[in-house]
């Protein structure tokens, strides 16, 4: 009985700090991947339009996938969300000539850009499940990158970069293909691509009506 205790409270104690870890890990991950957008800023725009907020999402995505449950894939993810942004609100202090540096280009881009990250956390957590809702959380997924790529594309999206056409936008739908392929096996791949097409698809023929 005494040896079963201590198994179990030994057990319980290695999950606490395995998920305190995974709790610092994602908030520093998050203000390390932040800073370097923020040396990336200064470079080529084509360089930082694929950094950001591509690199964030990657890493949010990793954060809930890897979260021991539902409620901490929510709260991991809202802080490697965060990370980012106070390292840029950081950097934006030595920044010469007072720019301002955010995960969008203006209020209501950055608060889009937040919701989304944090969801992508919980979505890439749903992923786990071996059902038509892993499925549908994947190709979600997939779906709300391309559309971010497909904005910097289209002369007309509120997020337009120019030259992004055609090489970041392969970039972009790799990124999405490997998303994909990686979160989900066998016929759920087929699936969860279907649901990205057709999220990409609606955004294409909504913006192009526009």
């Amino acid at each position: 009985m005494d040896q079963n205790y201590t198994a179990t409270f030994i057990a319980d104690d290695r999950q606490e700090r395995a998920i305190v870890l995974h709790m610092v890990l994602s908030f520093v991950g998050g203000m390390l991947l932040g800073a370097l957008g923020a040396v990336l800023a200064d470079g080529p725009d084509l360089l930082y339009a694929i950094y950001e907020p591509y690199a964030y999402v990657l890493f949010v995505v990793i954060v809930g996938r890897t979260a021991a449950s539902l409620g901490w894939a929510a709260l991991t993810s809202l802080l490697a969300t965060l990370g980012p942004i106070i390292a840029l609100l950081a950097a934006s202090i030595f920044k010469s000539g007072g720019e301002f540096l955010s995960l969008g280009s203006n209020g209501a881009t950055l608060n889009f850009t937040l919701f989304t990250l944090a969801s992508f956390g919980l979505l890439s957590y749903f992923t786990k499940r071996d059902d038509l809702w892993g499925d549908f959380a994947g190709g979600t997924l997939a779906g709300v990158v391309a559309i971010d790529g497909l904005d910097k594309a289209l002369p007309g999206g509120l997020e337009h970069v120019p030259g992004f056409w055609p090489e970041s936008v392969l970039v972009v739908t790799a990124l999405a293909a490997a998303m994909l392929f990686s979160l989900r096996r066998g016929k759920g791949r087929l699936r969860a691509a279907l649901v990205a097409l057709i999220i990409a698809s609606s955004y294409f023929v909504f913006a192009v009506g526009l």
